[in-house]
């Protein structure tokens, strides 16, 4: 009768534990984390009466979550995967925005400025026109400078969710620590609440980071980041922090225990803000820094070819830019590194490592890694070059000792207007060609081009005198022989005194050309068609890319950047979300299934409460016959 009464009680138990979990599944639905749970029934050990084994009931032998640590841990993964590129994505369009607005960004000045130096061009006497592009100058080196502002707070803004996150990471760090702890001084099963807490950390933490988890068998976890570094172990939890970059106090990296590990992530947020900087930002700033650099070296050269409105051979119109050497935070030498802009035309959108080695001096790109080929020794009289760049280095330097190299670091705040007097603005020739009104043969003379400007008899009066058809000579206005007598081509350059001619068609003899200094107030325009022009002439890789081609090409490369991040992010968060889907048809409350499990378990409860009845009722009547 025992026996009958206690396999009641054991399913009554049952069952009411089984209905308990799945009201508790039921309650938690909508619960963030949660993992639905599963009672796990066993037949008790029966017992053997007369040579027949009886059974004894039931009893609870856990009540398991319900829980695929494969499907978890690749959603962790897609999750890590997926915030990378959703912040890379975000941030990236943003920049996208702010350099392709057509607008605001720095194309709309530089047509501007082109603009107004073709209006100089029609007008070369104008002082309004001169006036006014002075005025667009000015505009286009503050439109410079706001851009770079504009992406400084970028930079900044980088640097803040930065450390925001690095402070979330070292709060769920903590947090997961102490559930380590719960779950440790635990001496029995470890409860599934603790279970879903120290899992909804973790799939937290994915949000951030990537990491690796080590399982114990105590049911406790061990995260790792970067390349191993330990974030917790068991109860202890270490914190991440931020450093100022070695060459750029204002530019934070995550770091570990003082170390930077930038380059050791790959996932979650902060792999995305990274990202962002090294791969969107920071090109882009150097591509700007380029087109700064290309249009003041460009503009310059050609200022350099003119005349003035004063009689005077034209200076820089923009003031020049200086490339940049900064040492490493962490050198311990005193060397110091000059750098300078020998070539403005091969100059790279680059930054470069120059690094001591202890017994030379190395160079790569900082950005790849890749090696250049440096030649010189790096002295005043025989600098290193490489990349248009001249690189003169002192003595103390210490081995293992970097400098951070660059032609356009600088570039985007240095535009300024170096000419003070609209007159300064050189937009004639400096050099002016006449044909004598007493020539009897019908050849003409070309516009001089100037070939060396800083020749010192540039601006020598000259003429080039026929002795017939066939020869010439130049003379000066004494009527000296300067040069000749020399054979003559008809269209073939005469070139002298660093300037170049061209006369074409039938000389006779006594013909002649005056060559002549270009007066103050002259209305020739030669000079300020060439600047018109310069946005669309090649400079760059060989002559090959312009600086209209240049800023095309910023735009250009921003915005396939952008359109790379959104598509890097629909497919990203597809992903997240199929694993989520399989992880919740694995883990998640099904209210369907779980309202079958209550109507089961309530069966079964009511029928284990009548065994009791039965066996009660059973009891009564033997004891009512024993009573007899």
């Amino acid at each position: 009768m025992s026996v009958f009464i206690n396999n009641g009680l054991s399913g009554l138990l049952a069952a009411q534990r089984a209905l308990q979990t799945t009201a508790n599944n039921v309650a938690n639905a909508a619960t963030d984390g949660y993992v639905r749970q599963r009672v796990e029934f066993s037949e008790r050990p029966g017992s053997t009466i007369g040579g027949v084994t009886i059974g004894n009931g039931v009893q609870i032998t856990d009540v398991r979550r319900v829980y695929d640590q494969f499907i978890a841990d690749e959603l962790k993964g897609a999750t890590m995967s997926q915030s990378r590129a959703q912040f890379f994505s975000d941030l990236s369009a943003r920049l996208d925005k702010l350099l392709g607005n057509p607008e605001q960004g720095i194309g709309q000045s530089l047509q501007a400025f082109f603009n107004q130096a073709e209006a100089l061009n029609r007008d070369p006497t104008s002082a309004v026109n001169r006036q006014q592009l002075l005025a667009q100058g000015d505009s286009l080196g503050q439109g410079f400078a706001q851009m770079d502002t504009q992406l400084t707070r970028l930079g900044n803004e980088v640097n803040a969710r930065l450390r925001e996150s690095v402070n979330q990471i070292n709060n769920i760090a903590s947090s997961l620590a102490q559930v380590n702890g719960k779950i440790l001084s635990n001496t029995g099963n470890v409860p599934n609440d603790l279970l879903d807490e120290q899992e909804n950390l973790l799939n937290q933490l994915s949000e951030l980071i990537d990491f690796n988890v080590l399982r114990q068998p105590t049911g406790a976890v061990n995260v790792l980041v970067g390349n191993g570094q330990p974030l917790v172990l068991d109860v202890n939890s270490f914190d991440l922090g931020v450093v100022a970059n070695e060459f750029d106090g204002t530019r934070l990296e995550l770091a570990y225990r003082g170390q930077a590990i930038s380059n050791l992530v790959s996932g979650g947020e902060v792999a995305g803000l990274l990202a962002f900087r090294h791969e969107s930002l920071d090109p882009a700033r150097r591509e700007l820094g380029q087109l700064a650099l290309g249009l003041t070296e460009v503009f310059n050269l050609q200022h350099r070819q003119g005349m003035d409105f004063d009689g005077s051979l034209g200076g820089d119109f923009f003031a020049g830019i200086q490339a940049t050497a900064t040492a490493s935070g962490t050198n311990s030498g005193t060397a110091t590194v000059n750098v300078t802009i020998a070539d403005a035309a091969a100059t790279q959108a680059k930054e470069y490592i120059l690094r001591y080695t202890g017994s030379g001096w190395e160079m790569m790109d900082a950005g790849s890694g890749a090696p250049l080929a440096l030649s010189g020794t790096g002295t005043a009289g025989d600098p290193f070059v490489a990349d248009g760049l001249e690189i003169v280095v002192g003595a103390g330097a210490a081995s293992g000792d970097r400098f951070l190299v660059s032609a356009v670091s600088g570039a985007t705040t240095a535009v300024r207007v170096a000419v003070t007097s609209p007159n300064q603005i050189a937009a004639a020739n400096p050099v002016t060609t006449a044909t004598s009104l007493q020539n009897l043969g019908d050849a003409g003379v070309s516009t001089a081009n100037i070939d060396d400007v800083t020749n010192p008899n540039l601006l020598q009066a000259v003429n080039v005198v026929f002795d017939n058809a066939t020869t010439y000579r130049i003379r000066d206005l004494g009527g000296a022989d300067l040069t000749g007598p020399l054979a003559y081509t008809s269209g073939a350059d005469i070139s002298f005194n660093g300037w170049t001619v061209q006369v074409s068609g039938n000389p006779q003899a006594n013909d002649s050309f005056n060559i002549r200094a270009t007066g103050a107030g002259s209305g020739d325009n030669a000079n300020a068609l060439a600047l018109s022009e310069i946005s669309s002439q090649g400079f760059f890789n060989g002559g090959q890319l312009s600086l209209a081609g240049l800023g095309a090409n910023l735009v250009s490369n921003v915005g396939s950047a952008a359109a790379r991040a959104q598509s890097d992010l629909t497919v990203q968060t597809t992903l997240r979300e199929q694993a989520e889907l399989d992880l919740e048809a694995v883990a998640g409350v099904n209210l369907e299934e779980e309202a079958v499990n209550l109507l089961r378990y309530q069966e079964a409860y009511l029928a284990a409460t009548k065994i009791i009845t039965v066996a009660n009722q059973l009891f009564n009547s033997l004891l009512s016959v024993v009573d007899r």
